[in-house]
């Protein structure tokens, strides 16, 4: 018998960052930090009955994923947690 699936991140939108979480424990409270280039963002937020949550961070400017990568880690109170972590790509140059 399979057990309950890990407590995941996904990227929702790059402007504005907003981040949604799924399958924490139900009303857990999670931190949530976003790594982007050389700044660290944090915010607490509590998950549904579900587990799930979104949350949008105010960086001061939208996430360039040609110019710098991006780490986002999810601690919840009651023990779940969850990375994502998207690197810098590489782009072409512009015209």
């Amino acid at each position: 018998m399979a057990g309950a699936p890990a407590p995941a991140l996904r990227l929702a939108s790059q402007d504005p960052l907003t981040v949604r979480g799924a399958h924490f424990k139900a009303h857990e409270r999670v931190r949530v930090t976003a790594y982007v280039a050389a700044a660290k963002y944090s915010k607490r937020v509590r998950a549904t009955t579900i587990g799930a949550f979104k949350v949008t961070f105010d960086v001061p400017m939208a996430f360039d994923p040609c110019v710098e990568s991006l780490r986002i880690t999810a601690v919840g109170a009651r023990g779940s947690d969850a990375a994502l972590k998207l690197p810098q790509r590489a782009c072409p140059p512009a015209p």
